[in-house]
């Protein structure tokens, strides 16, 4: 029993690494997306910066060049005027200074590159994982640093709306796949395994009179039903294994009707999701977050704007604007668009405090002053406008020095980590100065979901799917058909599931059983045998002939099967729900080698690095995966075979 958890634990532990690396978009080595292809390459600058981004980082590589690797000064100024500029994140520059700290021998100035990376994009998981990596390759017993980057770049996913959405619908698809083809695999199994009943059925009722032989015809055209409807092989199987429901053990269907719903939702849902992803709905949210936490290029900027001249009500869309032009020096549009946010709501303390930061930055801290209070009294519990207050009041006037440091003083004690932060990037530029409230990563994530709603709506996932035509040839082929198909079977099917297979000999009968235990069904003459009962010498040899027969076959079976693939030999042996887990576990490891790159490309430039291992650790733990499982389905004994308690040495097969 204790070897039985150890194992169970194991796999659960090679699958949970396995979902980390699947789901952080990992890779050994780096393969940038959309970065510049030569090695000393100059990113694309923001037309608005270019004048000093793009100058600074020629004069820093002219500084490597002559043999300075980190070119400090530069660097730093670069990040100095990013905090000017309200930028938050320079994806580009920080993949550049990845790229160069990879090919550096020199592990400690690769350690430095990737610090400064990290502060110029610090919502870019790929800086941390690139710092696990370097910090190993520095040294080998700094494993457990090396572990807190890859928890950080992990952190730094749920930050990065844009990339976490991206490669969370990457993973998706690869767990979609996964089960899916799981799926069809399953049913082909246990298809292939309830065929000789059918067969057997089938024969029986084309021997018989007219009455039976138009059933076993029409048992022959509903095998053939799927293909001539042109459905899909998903449904083709569930079809075939409906045809066989009356010889599937409750087991096996409850696997086809969890496998049925899965079918009817994967497709149509996956769909939606698709089309949501390439509409406009999703790009404004993208695009806040550009502007907001990115960035914020004029692509992103542009299509706010023309979203706001459609949706004139969309209160975030518009704030998020107001808060961009703001911080590009663009005061009299900010003014315009924090105005329209206050028309909507003229409660909202952030907006209000944005605009006294506005004023401040138009050299009126009076009028800001005003302002801060106002959003003091609607959210007395929020420290940033106090300490905004305390900013403008030190600028009005020498007089109110003392109340501009109380409200310092209460900022700090209401919002201490955020006030700490600011003081570390705090200087007297206006976008520096103050505090600007953003739109909460959380609320983001809420309106992103919100909006794959709003485009759906509950009808959809209560009515839509199950109204989906399945057929290109005849019409009204509907998945809610398959259901009421399933319903009436499992109502109705005992009274026509009295065919059974002996699970000693192998002999199909309707005839009464001699013995039932579980799921393995023995018939009179076997029993009369094993009771040592059975006095006709010559259907005994007969029948121990038929045995012999049929359990060499199953030996070959129950010897072959767990070798095919993952979780087969678990459900020939009749372990149906933990052979079907391995199989959609074996198919996501497939899947992700298939699609190593996702399907979906990231909306912002993201190079991808392994996490401790990578496509090694990776391989390894498939490999291990399928060892444990095989080796699992080989040892299984069958649930419905019994093998005979009698020697069947000398018998003829």
């Amino acid at each position: 029993m204790s070897g039985t958890r150890l194992k169970s634990r194991c796999i659960v532990a090679f699958l949970a690494l396995f979902f980390i690396f699947c789901a952080g978009g990992i890779r050994a080595a780096e393969e940038p997306v959309e970065e510049p292809a030569a090695e000393n390459a100059v990113p694309t600058p923001l037309p608005q910066y270019e004048g000093a981004f793009q100058s600074l980082w020629l004069q820093r590589q002219a500084a490597v060049a002559t043999g300075d690797v980190i070119a400090e000064p530069y660097t730093e100024e670069i990040i100095q005027r990013k905090l000017d500029n309200g930028i938050i994140n320079l994806w580009e520059y920080a993949i550049l200074l990845m790229r160069e700290g990879t090919a550096l021998e020199d592990k400690d100035a690769a350690v430095k590159l990737g610090e400064v990376a990290q502060r110029m994009a610090p919502d870019l998981p790929a800086t941390y994982f690139y710092m696990g990596h370097t910090l190993l390759g520095k040294d080998s017993m700094g494993f457990y640093a090396a572990i807190e980057q890859t928890l950080e770049g992990a952190r730094a996913f749920t930050r990065n709306i844009p990339l976490a959405t991206t490669q969370g619908i990457n993973f998706l698809y690869i767990v979609c796949l996964g089960v899916l083809l799981a799926i069809v695999t399953f049913c082909c199994v246990v298809f292939f395994k309830r065929l000789p009943i059918f067969f057997h059925v089938l024969k029986e009722e084309l021997t018989g009179d007219i009455q039976e032989m138009i059933r076993g015809v029409g048992r022959i055209f509903l095998l053939f039903l799927p293909l001539l409807l042109h459905l899909h092989i998903l449904w083709c199987v569930l079809v075939w294994c409906l045809v066989l429901w009356w010889y599937l053990t409750k087991g096996e269907k409850g696997v086809v009707v969890f496998s049925f719903l899965l079918v009817v939702y994967i497709f149509p849902v996956g769909e939606a999701v698709f089309q949501f992803m390439e509409g406009t709905r999703a790009q404004v949210v993208f695009d806040m977050y550009e502007a907001s936490y990115g960035e914020r290029k004029p692509q992103a900027v542009e299509r706010l704007r023309l979203w706001v001249q459609d949706h004139p009500d969309d209160r975030e869309a518009q704030f998020t604007l107001a808060l961009a032009f703001k911080r590009e020096g663009n005061y009299i549009e900010a003014k315009k668009y924090y105005e329209q946010v206050m028309k909507l709501n003229p409660s909202d303390a952030s907006v209000i405090s944005n605009l006294g930061n506005l004023y401040m930055a138009l050299g009126d801290p009076g009028q800001a002053s005003l302002l801060y209070q106002q959003a003091i009294e609607m959210a007395p519990q929020n420290g940033i406008y106090y300490f905004n207050l305390s900013k403008a009041l030190s600028q009005e006037s020498m007089l109110v020095l003392q109340d501009a440091d109380e409200n310092f003083q209460k900022a700090k004690e209401l919002s201490p980590k955020i006030i700490g932060d600011h003081l570390e990037i705090d200087s007297p530029h206006p976008n520096r100065s103050v505090i600007d409230n953003v739109i909460p990563l959380e609320r983001l994530r809420r309106r992103l979901v919100a909006e794959l709603w709003q485009e759906t709506g509950p009808s959809y996932f209560i009515m839509d799917v199950w109204l989906n035509d399945l057929s290109p040839r005849v019409p009204f082929v509907l998945p809610i058909f398959f259901l009421v198909i399933v319903i009436i079977l499992s109502s109705f099917g005992k009274a026509r599931g009295a065919w059974w297979r002996c699970s000693l000999c192998g002999m199909i009968s309707n005839q009464t059983l001699g013995r039932k235990e579980k799921r393995k069904n023995i018939c009179v003459r076997c029993f009369r045998i094993l009771k040592g009962k059975e006095i006709d010498q010559e259907l005994k040899e007969s029948k121990l002939r038929e045995t012999k027969g049929f359990q060499m076959r199953m030996e070959i079976y129950d010897k072959l099967f767990p070798f095919l693939i993952p979780g087969v030999g678990h459900i020939w042996k009749g372990y149906n729900t933990r052979g079907f887990c391995y199989l959609w576990i074996f198919f996501i490891f497939v899947g992700k080698f298939f699609h190593w790159k996702g399907i979906v490309p990231p909306v912002i430039p993201s190079p991808h690095y392994g996490i401790l291992g990578g496509v090694l650790l990776i391989i390894v733990v498939f490999v291990l995966f399928c060892l444990l499982v095989l080796r699992g389905g080989y040892k299984k004994q069958g649930l419905e075979i019994v093998r005979p308690s009698f020697s069947l040495e000398g018998i003829r097969g």
